[in-house]
């Protein structure tokens, strides 16, 4: 049996820009940092024995400020990087209500691939990968993984048996842990989206827009 934690990176300027950042260089804000260090707080209790990151450096940094209370190995994985946005990284989500191929995407993100970037069926397989090399590498091992929203939405549906075309219905928020149980083909998630401060777990809305959103906000414009 193994318990793998999935941590999204703390906080940063362009997420509260509502700004795509996908593979750009986005340092954690003074909010991403203390996230960081709330989530760092739990670690001995959890027992991990290893922790794996996405190589960009909000992912590292998270990283290795839980590392820091344990005195913890980082290892990085690219499989856990964020999704490769394409030509929508830099852009607001306001920017991309006029882009067709993102209402494409919302409509249908399992076969409509980002402009110049990756499809979310891709991303699973990827994200996957990197929880299996860890279970390899640390068999009935407690793993962290640090790495992005959608790619932790994605990991999720597999484990949750959700269609991947709803990933978007997986709240995950910056500086959150989730967890999940697995023993040989049997896997349970333990919890998603953990946050020590439960008041803006429930009131923030959803940072990006919802399918069912596009025609109200295109017929405004």
């Amino acid at each position: 049996m193994e318990t793998l934690f999935l941590m999204r990176h703390g906080e940063t300027a362009w997420n509260n820009q509502k700004r795509v950042m996908g593979r750009q260089e986005v340092p954690l804000n003074r909010q991403g940092t203390a996230q960081a260090r709330r989530i760092a707080k739990l670690l001995p209790d959890l027992d991990v024995r290893v922790i794996y990151s996405s190589p960009l450096k909000r992912t590292l940094d998270t990283a290795f400020i839980l590392a820091g209370s344990q005195n913890l190995t980082v290892e990085t994985d690219v499989n856990l990087t964020e999704v490769a946005f394409g030509r929508w990284e830099g852009c607001t989500f306001e920017d991309l209500i006029k882009d067709e191929a993102y209402h494409r995407f919302l409509k249908d993100p399992i076969t409509a691939a980002v402009p110049g970037g990756e499809t979310i069926p891709g991303v699973q397989k990827r994200g996957l990968k990197a929880l299996r090399r860890g279970s390899r590498e640390y068999p009935n091992g407690r793993l962290l993984f640090v790495s992005h929203g959608d790619v932790i939405r994605a990991i999720l549906c597999y484990y949750l048996k959700l269609p991947l075309n709803e990933f978007r219905r997986i709240r995950i928020d910056n500086g959150s842990l989730s967890a999940i149980e697995i023993d040989g083909s049997w896997a349970e998630v333990k919890f998603i989206n953990y946050l020590s401060d439960v008041v803006r777990m429930s009131k923030e809305p959803f940072q990006g827009l919802k399918p069912n959103q596009l025609k109200k906000r295109k017929t405004r414009d």
